[in-house]
């Protein structure tokens, strides 16, 4: 068991128990503010005509999450690192975890490190 770590949409919808994966077992959550609204923009689309569903599983992503960080913090060097790529919420988080020193989980398999360890759901 992880004491903590860094999620990224990916992983954070994987440990909400709203997508199929890996649910590593870890005690902490830590999520980049920024990811609430790419989670929420996911499950308005997701259930386009049930935004009562797309609420509820906002509440679920929501309680998942022990600590909701700026991403102000990281904005700059993640978007910097995801020119010319798509994932710059993966980036961040990873970003994130680096400065923490913990691990990330995604869904991603692109994304890597060579400073924390990342978990793939």
């Amino acid at each position: 068991m992880q004491p903590a770590a860094v999620a990224d949409a990916g992983g954070l919808l994987v440990l909400a128990g709203l997508l199929e994966g890996i649910d590593h077992d870890v005690d902490e959550v830590l999520v980049l503010d920024a990811t609430s609204l790419l989670v929420a923009e996911y499950l308005a689309l997701r259930h386009e005509d049930a935004p009562h569903r797309a609420r509820a599983e906002f509440g679920l992503v929501s309680r998942v999450v022990s600590e909701w960080f700026p991403v102000r913090t990281v904005a700059i060097e993640a978007a910097i690192a995801a020119i010319g790529q798509d994932d710059v919420d993966g980036l961040a988080a990873v970003a994130l975890a680096e400065s923490l020193d913990v691990p990330i989980i995604t869904k991603n398999r692109d994304l890597a490190s060579h400073k924390i360890a990342v978990l793939y759901c």
